[in-house]
């Protein structure tokens, strides 16, 4: 009952908690997935507020209708730009599955992803699943809240400043999509740029043999052998990746 009627004194500060908890749910990996009912995801988001109401400073309700919309809206774009922050490293490691899946020939094959609710090639889906389960090995589920929650002692609510280092931070994200996606997919494409010259070289020497046979089966199986070669470290390597997203997240959170 008291809490009931702390979280009714507090009203203004429950609603900012709750769109901003919201919008970090809904952009982040694992909460934010289209597979999970809305239900769920309002009820979580409605849970976590109320737990987070009680740890954060007190503000009050803006007196004009105008500045209610101007601070709901700053809390939903923090909310989104945190989340998205963690969701680009995920997309990064999907869309290396995707370059060295069309590298080796199978780009035709793809798979209706519901998790995102899009068409992707099958080993970057491989990729993806794999990176999401490292991802719950190492709590990055429990990390999303802690980070949801140290985001109220960075930025208070109704604090939020549009800023040209808020700017820098979240192309610097942005870019961290393509620089992994070469990253992850440099084993492979090195390997099959190797391939290619090989059979180049052997197609002028023994023109009589079908290159194109031999080529696309040679292409598949050159892949997949750097793949399985590479799986041991690939833990370790997205560890690694989640330490540098996790430290770019709280440095976002102090260019706000």
């Amino acid at each position: 009952m008291e809490f009931a009627t702390y979280i009714a004194a507090n009203y203004s500060t429950f609603l900012f908690v709750m769109v901003r908890t919201g919008s970090i749910l809904l952009a982040a990996p694992i909460f934010g997935a289209l597979n999970v009912p809305m239900q769920v995801k309002l009820g979580l988001t409605l849970m976590v507020a109320l737990l987070l109401t009680p740890l954060t400073p007190q503000v009050p309700m803006p007196a004009t209708l105008v500045g209610l919309a101007i601070a709901i809206a700053g809390e939903v774009l923090i909310g989104a730009a945190i989340g998205l922050a963690i969701r680009f490293v995920l997309a990064g490691i999907e869309f290396a599955g995707q370059v060295a899946g069309f590298q080796m020939g199978i780009g035709m094959a793809s798979a209706y992803d519901p998790l995102n609710s899009s068409q992707v090639t099958v080993l970057g889906k491989f990729l993806s699943i794999l990176t999401l389960l490292i991802f719950l090995s190492v709590n990055g589920h429990l990390m999303v809240l802690m980070v949801l929650q140290k985001s109220f002692d960075s930025i208070p609510p109704f604090s939020f400043t549009l800023s040209a280092g808020l700017m820098e931070s979240f192309v610097a994200f942005s870019r961290e999509i393509f620089v992994l996606a070469f990253k992850f997919s440099a084993p492979v494409v090195a390997m099959l740029i190797f391939v290619n010259v090989s059979l180049g070289i052997m197609a002028r020497t023994v023109p009589q043999i079908n290159m194109f046979v031999i080529g696309f089966a040679l292409t598949i199986i050159s892949g997949f052998l750097v793949i399985s070669m590479s799986l041991p470290v690939f833990g370790t390597a997205v560890q690694a990746v989640f330490d540098r997203m996790w430290t770019g997240v709280f440095n976002l959170m102090r260019a706000m």
